[in-house]
């Protein structure tokens, strides 16, 4: 299909009515508008590797539902297929050279970006006001066509704000982290499910430590392309964490787990304010979307959102997360749990997300990547992460 195809009346009435079978919808008219791709890393760095066309198109839609008119403004989001992101990752690590290049494609379809065609569409399946408004979702993998169709997201809060962390006041994160754990007690499981259909890279100690050489050749790019930020301490004491992945992961294995979005921080999301003035968080791009701890997620959106004159306030923010997610559940009583769970999360996060986050910096900077940094390795300071890495037993005993 070419791009006209996937703008046309017919296929987005096509698509709409599939999503809403209940409801009467004729498409008239549409029209494009400007949109901007720019916090779509995957998409601006795939889209150079496939004939068919990706991106997000911004439409002015002209519709009949159910016999009332409407002009909505929407957003089309093309979809390529996971498999193609992975290879676009693997040509990054090839240009990385070193061990990285020669590490990486054994791993590469292990990564989190092999099934990325699919896992937002299954999202984007639930009913939640953390998601954006949805129109449709599509898929064919005959042609290997993947479609989400959006609202528009515009007079929103912080959109795209990772440049301006201090944007976030305290109303935004306690929002933000109330609404996360209602969205992560609708989807807990107990202990430790592996979803197949989730694909083989959902985390798992035999995971993780399957994927311990991947972990250690990302860790030699980032020490020897961030000297400053990784340097002997700090390479020392990830490079210790990969080794402890059987300890630590022997207590997060029993730990509830839940569908973590993966990628939370403030390059996919946003806030919406409802008719009476109150903030609702809004996640979107749910691509890497997977199940780990709850706490995951957390972890990744203070290392984003907390600079060092607010890094106090992380075990703040997190206890506050874990009372709301306790009186969902009833499951979260012990704090001090609670906070190795974190601690555990976080480690994770550092290893892989920062991990594949630094490959591609090495080669095209993101320029709020070394802040994140400082960020995640207060949050190990200020878990006493070398305690991480040992049982608990050898914590009690020290």
């Amino acid at each position: 299909m070419f791009l006209s195809d996937y703008l046309s009346p017919a296929f987005l009435e096509t698509i709409m009515q599939e999503h809403a079978p209940h409801r009467r919808i004729r498409v008239e008219q549409v029209e494009l508008l400007p949109v901007d791709n720019s916090s779509s890393i995957l998409t601006i760095l795939t889209a150079g590797q496939t004939e068919k066309p990706v991106g997000h198109f911004g439409l002015s839609v002209t519709m009949q539902v159910d016999g009332t008119r409407h002009t909505k403004r929407l957003v089309l989001k093309l979809k390529p297929n996971g498999r193609e992101i992975s290879a676009m990752l693997g040509g990054l690590a090839q240009a990385c050279g070193g061990v990285v290049a020669a590490t990486y494609p054994a791993y590469e379809a292990l990564t989190g970006f092999e099934h990325t065609h699919w896992r937002e569409l299954r999202a984007y399946e639930e009913t939640s006001a953390l998601l954006p408004e949805v129109w449709a979702t599509h898929a064919n993998e005959a042609d290997q066509t993947y479609v989400v169709l959006m609202e528009y997201l515009e007079d929103v809060e912080l959109l795209n704000s990772v440049m301006a962390p201090e944007q976030w006041t305290d109303e935004h994160i306690r929002t933000a982290l109330t609404q996360l754990a209602d969205w992560h007690a609708d989807h807990l499981v107990a202990g430790y499910l592996r979803l197949k259909y989730y694909g083989e890279d959902v985390p798992s100690g035999e995971f993780m430590q399957r994927m311990a050489p991947l972990w250690t050749a990302l860790l030699t790019n980032a020490a020897t392309h961030l000297p400053t930020q990784y340097g002997p301490e700090r390479e020392i004491l990830l490079r210790r964490a990969i080794a402890g992945i059987p300890t630590y992961w022997s207590e997060l294995e029993d730990m509830p787990k839940t569908l973590i979005h993966n990628d939370l921080n403030p390059r996919n999301t946003c806030f919406k304010r409802n008719a009476a003035g109150e903030l609702q968080f809004c996640a979107y791009d749910w691509e890497l979307a997977t199940y780990h701890v709850p706490q995951y997620d957390v972890a990744e959106l203070l290392c984003f959102v907390l600079d060092a004159d607010r890094y106090h306030l992380r075990p703040v923010y997190l206890e506050h997360y874990r009372q709301a997610l306790h009186a969902r559940t009833g499951q979260f009583a012990d704090q001090a749990a609670f906070r190795r769970g974190f601690d555990l999360a976080t480690v994770d996060f550092g290893l892989h997300r920062l991990g594949m986050y630094l490959m591609a910096h090495s080669l095209s900077p993101y320029p709020y990547l070394p802040r994140v940094i400082e960020s995640f390795f207060n949050s190990l300071e200020q878990g006493q992460a070398e305690q991480s890495f040992q049982p608990k037993e050898y914590q009690m005993a020290g």
